[in-house]
């Protein structure tokens, strides 16, 4: 298949072979059949090709056992950039089978030339993998970086999983980490979202931490780093433990007085809390942003804030909060003449107070709607509130007032052509004598 590409001759022993192996590629990358990878093909992948005989071809052979020269090893980094530009050639003409046989091969033989080059190749091709949906290839590189990250583990004083993986980690002296603090929170900062490419999310959130870790004392570095760690987290919905990092990053920001950050994690905490049922400590995160918001001379938020609160006070059954920050909400969006908050604080006021059986609040709560509704130009929340005060009216045995409000609501209907007959039965059902 591959006899086109043997032409590359460097020498009398520089061939590009052709690939044997024939790879079953599966449809779908998050499918579980993907998981089920041919221990032959596993294995091979992530043998060492220096311990294999015969040697692949592009590796030059010694008649001597000893490592390879300088001169040797820039042959060989050469021989794989051009293995690199035929298979990418292969892929923009189609041949997507050939071409990721040839990257197999490539990253393969890429650790001859040490852990760093290989990494560096693992990057390219884990995109262009998840991009054409190579299920296997996604398998392969995810266990062979797995593999680098316990070498990595174990040159920072770390023992290696238990069970890991089906080969031996890469020889932690040749590990990504070089001692050098910047350098190496970089390299493992790119490793970390290598492990995101290839959705292996587990990985990725264990490097994160490590790099956390080595980035102490560098507040800058560390604090970008904790803010990929909670983005990450908040991708995959995983928003306890997003929550658990912002609350990390928020005691920093207070710590150097910057409100404006605080502001923003404090936002991104309460998205945590609120996504993770934890609405109690949504509420208190929010209570500390009215501070911060009247503060910073941002009081038109005031309004979504505080019925959010009331909201989530609520959900929580604690009614009298609930009732506090809504009335607060009412308030304040009426400065502002934000009238759609305005009407959903009296929506939920009228619901709020039904449900606890305090007809009266209800009712004062539906008649204030009325004329918000007209001030936000919303004809049809004025016919639903009107026809709140009927039904309420009616319970209380008040068919006159009913009758009224079911009329009021009634002519909204014929202006927006909807709900007639249902008013009409509404008015039907409270007609008598006391009627108009």
């Amino acid at each position: 298949m591959l006899a086109s590409l043997s032409s590359l001759v460097l020498g009398t022993t520089w061939i590009i072979a052709p690939c044997t192996a024939k790879i079953e590629v599966e449809t779908g990358i998050c499918e579980a059949k993907a998981q089920q990878l041919d221990p032959e093909l596993r294995d091979d992948f992530l043998a060492d090709p220096l311990e294999e005989e015969p040697r692949d071809l592009i590796l030059p052979r010694l008649r001597v056992n000893r490592p390879y020269s300088p001169l040797e090893l820039q042959a060989i980094e050469r021989r794989l950039d051009r293995l690199n530009q035929i298979a990418s050639e292969q892929l923009s003409q189609g041949e997507t089978d050939t071409a990721f046989e040839l990257w197999q091969r490539e990253l393969k033989l890429r650790r001859v030339l040490g852990t760093q080059a290989e990494f560096t190749a693992i990057q390219r091709v884990a995109a262009l993998a998840w991009e054409q949906q190579r299920a296997v290839e996604v398998r392969l590189l995810t266990l062979r970086t797995r593999e680098i990250w316990e070498a990595v583990k174990m040159s920072l004083g770390e023992p290696p999983a238990e069970g890991f993986g089906s080969g031996e980690p890469s020889d932690p002296a040749d590990s990504l980490i070089s001692g050098a603090a910047t350098v190496d929170i970089e390299t493992l900062a790119a490793l970390a979202q290598t492990f995101e490419t290839l959705r292996d999310i587990d990985s990725a959130v264990e490097v994160y931490q490590q790099v956390i870790e080595l980035s102490a004392g560098r507040d800058e570095a560390q604090t970008l780093q904790q803010e990929s760690l909670a983005e990450l987290h908040l991708e995959w919905f995983q928003f306890a433990d997003a929550a658990d990092v912002y609350l990390a990053l928020l005691s920093k920001a207070r710590s150097s007085g910057d409100t404006v950050t605080e502001i923003a994690y404090l936002e991104q905490l309460v998205y945590g809390y609120e996504q993770a049922d934890a609405l109690l400590e949504a509420a208190r995160a929010q209570t500390d942003l009215v501070a911060l918001y009247q503060g910073q001379g941002e009081e038109e938020k005031l309004p979504g804030l505080l019925v959010a609160i009331a909201q989530n006070y609520r959900t929580l059954d604690l009614t009298d909060s609930a009732i506090e920050y809504y009335r607060a909400a009412y308030s304040a969006a009426q400065r502002f003449e934000q009238f759609s908050f305005s009407a959903q604080v009296l929506t939920d006021l009228g619901s709020l107070y039904e449900s606890l059986d305090r007809p009266d609040d209800a009712l004062g709560a539906y008649t204030l709607l009325v004329p918000v509704e007209q001030q936000a130009y919303n004809d049809y929340g004025m016919m639903n509130a009107y026809d709140s005060i009927g039904q309420l009216q009616r319970q209380q045995g008040n068919d006159r007032e009913a009758f009224i409000a079911f009329q009021q609501g009634l002519a909204i209907a014929d202006k927006l052509n909807i709900r007639q007959d249902y008013f009409i039965e509404q008015i039907d059902s409270v007609s008598g004598t006391d009627s108009p």
